[in-house]
């Protein structure tokens, strides 16, 4: 058991109340923070913690790590109102306000944090709260809530600069296009744009229109492929991916390809297949450990991907290719910040 956060001399008296307490036993693990029930009914003893805890949500500054009985009033009347509603009472007032108090607790979560620090987790060791009782796991959302705000803006920052270089090769490639190559690009950013936000069956719609304008773009049915390989169309999913191969001068090009656009919709096992794919098929390449690499990212695996980064500058390196290693190089920097940033408890 961890220590305990409070003095023999200074521990609140309801504490020591629980030692002799002739009350049965709850189906609730109890920690050092538990305030025991004081009022005659189960009815009466779920509104007087409701009472409690709408008191602490609202006072939360100053309270340090007593803040921690909150949850364990939260517990009490989660449990409670389960009991009574199974027994037919009818706790809906009290189910409204037991809501209520959520939604405050989860709208005053950084407040919270910021008063427990790591006695929180002390006491969930104590405690072993299940995942349900999701109150006991405030930090390790905030957590996550911090990577991934750190993980969007590193990937926007990536995707403008892969936007920028995209426009300088559109620009070298198709001055003054004609209007039915700009028609296929509108669709096919739509398209993109739809892959984002997670519209799949639109952004099918938006690639075939593309690839019907300018049906030589590998591109276009690649994408198509993936997108159809998602919605659980297998086979024509297979027919695109066979296009698409025809028109990429290498297979390690179409895996490189396929393997970012299964990335970007969000398939990671598909993506990291792909990237063990390119590797094998020339191990020599660092764009195949770049992959996985962002794969590895995906997945929070912070140490993989810096160690596969690591290995596709070295390659890159020695094959010449400044872009490349250009791009390790920041991504290895993000990544190690990424790793440190998972390893801050609040």
């Amino acid at each position: 058991m961890s220590v305990s956060w409070f003095s023999a001399a200074s521990r609140p008296v309801w504490t020591d109340c629980m030692r002799n307490s002739s009350q049965p036993d709850t189906t609730t693990r109890m920690g050092k923070f538990f305030v025991p029930p004081t009022a005659r009914t189960p009815a009466d003893r779920v509104r007087e913690a409701l009472d409690r805890a709408e008191r602490q949500v609202t006072n939360l500054r100053g309270a340090g790590p007593r803040a921690l009985e909150l949850l364990h009033l939260f517990d009490q009347i989660a449990q409670r109102l389960m009991e009574l509603e199974a027994a037919g009472v009818d706790v809906r007032a009290e189910r409204v306000r037991f809501e209520t108090l959520q939604r405050q607790l989860s709208h005053r979560r950084d407040s919270f944090l910021a008063e427990v620090g790591v006695a929180l987790r002390e006491e969930r060791a104590i405690v072993q709260p299940d995942r349900t009782r999701w109150w006991w796991f405030l930090d390790e959302a905030a957590a996550r809530r911090r990577w991934r705000r750190l993980r969007r803006g590193l990937i926007g920052g990536m995707i403008a600069a892969i936007l920028l270089a995209g426009a300088w090769l559109a620009y070298e490639r198709f001055i003054a296009p004609p209007p039915r190559m700009r028609r296929a690009f509108r669709h096919s950013s739509a398209g993109e744009t739809l892959v984002e936000e997670g519209d799949l069956q639109a952004a099918l719609a938006e690639f075939e229109a593309a690839a019907a304008l300018t049906p030589d773009d590998p591109a276009l049915w690649l994408w198509q492929g993936v997108i159809r390989s998602e919605l659980g169309e297998p086979e024509e999913a297979e027919r695109a991916f066979d296009f698409a191969r025809s028109l990429y001068e290498t297979e390690f090009d179409f895996l490189l390809e396929r393997g970012m656009a299964y990335l970007r919709v969000g398939d990671l096992t598909a993506a990291n297949a792909d990237a063990e794919q390119a590797i094998a098929q020339n191990p020599q390449s660092g764009w195949g450990y770049y992959l996985r690499a962002n794969v590895a990212v995906e997945r929070e695996d912070y140490d993989a991907a810096i160690a596969d980064l690591e290995r596709a500058a070295d390659l890159a390196r020695a094959a010449g290719d400044a872009e490349l290693e250009a791009y390790t190089r920041t991504q290895r920097a993000m990544v190690i910040q990424l790793r440190l940033q998972s390893t801050v408890s609040p």
